[in-house]
C-alpha cells in the first residue's frame, strides 16, 4: 500500500512538472549571433500568420540574464522590420505602473543534439522548431513548427 502511495506522489509530481511553463524567456549562451538572426527571422514569419503584422504589438519576455543574450536584440530588429509593434515586458513593474498592451512572447532556444530547439510560446500556444547544424555549422530549417494549443497537437501548420 505504502508503494502505491509513493508511485502516485511521484506520477503527479512529474505530470506537474511537465505542465509547468517556464516563467520568461531563456537563451542558452551557445547560441550565436548568427544563429539568432537565422531563428528571429523565422520567428517573425511564423508568427505573421497567426498574429498579423501592422495590427500587433508584440510584448517580449526577454531573459532574466542579458548579458550574453544575442536573441532578444535579433528578436526586436526583425518583428520591427516585419510590421510590429515591439516591446519588452518590464522586469518588475510596481504595483501602480500600468499593464503593458500587446500580445506576450516568451522565446526559449536552446541547444539540442547537432542543432538548435527554438519554442515560441504566445497567446496560449506553443510552437517548436528544431533547426539542425548543416556542414559548415549554420543552422537550416528541416521541418515545419509543431504547434500545440490547449491540449491539441499539430504538426505542420507553419514552414
Amino acid at each position: 500500500m505504502k508503494r502505491i502511495a509513493i508511485c502516485i506522489l511521484v506520477g503527479s509530481t512529474l505530470a506537474g512538472c511537465a505542465s509547468v511553463r517556464p516563467t520568461m524567456s531563456y537563451v542558452a549562451p551557445e547560441v550565436t549571433a548568427n544563429d539568432a538572426k537565422v531563428l528571429a527571422a523565422d520567428a517573425a514569419e511564423h508568427l505573421a500568420q497567426p498574429l498579423p503584422p501592422a495590427r500587433t504589438t508584440i510584448v517580449l519576455d526577454p531573459p532574466a540574464s542579458r548579458q550574453d543574450d544575442v536573441m532578444t536584440p535579433a528578436m526586436v530588429e526583425q518583428l520591427r522590420a516585419t510590421g510590429y509593434g515591439v516591446v519588452e515586458a518590464p522586469r518588475n513593474p510596481g504595483k501602480d505602473a500600468p499593464p503593458v498592451e500587446g500580445v506576450p512572447l516568451r522565446y526559449l532556444v536552446s541547444p539540442l543534439q547537432a542543432g538548435v530547439l527554438m519554442r515560441l510560446q504566445y497567446q496560449g500556444v506553443e510552437a517548436a522548431r528544431f533547426y539542425p547544424r548543416s556542414t559548415n555549422g549554420s543552422l537550416v530549417e528541416a521541418a515545419p513548427f509543431t504547434v500545440r494549443q490547449a491540449g491539441q497537437q499539430t504538426a505542420g501548420v507553419s514552414q
